[in-house]
């Protein structure tokens, strides 16, 4: 639970959370052993991304790629992930701010937070 607050708390400071602002909206990812697929719609277009994850309570960048203009498939990014982590996401699709936490167990099962 308090890596979970820890990432939510990253993550409303990454959106630019602030007094009257609203944090951006829940929208998974798809997460496969080296990559993540942001979106499998060719009409969507993924210009920002941010991946980062916690260890012994300190919170680390793993990817980050800003002003990009991506489609599928190359929506879809090779990042290789590590089991045990929960990783937290952050991202811009068709110029909308989404987010995204994840727990990888050791038999590479995804459980979503």
């Amino acid at each position: 639970m308090r890596r979970f607050l820890t990432l939510f708390t990253c993550f409303a400071l990454l959106t630019g959370c602030g007094a009257g602002d609203r944090v951006a909206p829940w929208r998974p990812v798809l997460v496969y052993k080296e990559k993540i697929c942001f979106s499998v719609d060719k009409h969507d277009i993924l210009s920002r991304y941010n991946v980062s994850f916690t260890q012994g309570g300190t919170y680390k960048e793993f990817a980050s790629t800003q002003r990009l203009s991506l489609s599928y498939p190359a929506s879809c990014v090779k990042i290789a992930l590590s089991p045990g982590y929960t990783y937290g996401v952050s991202y811009t699709l068709n110029n909308i701010n989404y987010r995204y936490v994840f727990f990888i167990d050791h038999e590479w099962d995804v459980r979503s937070y």
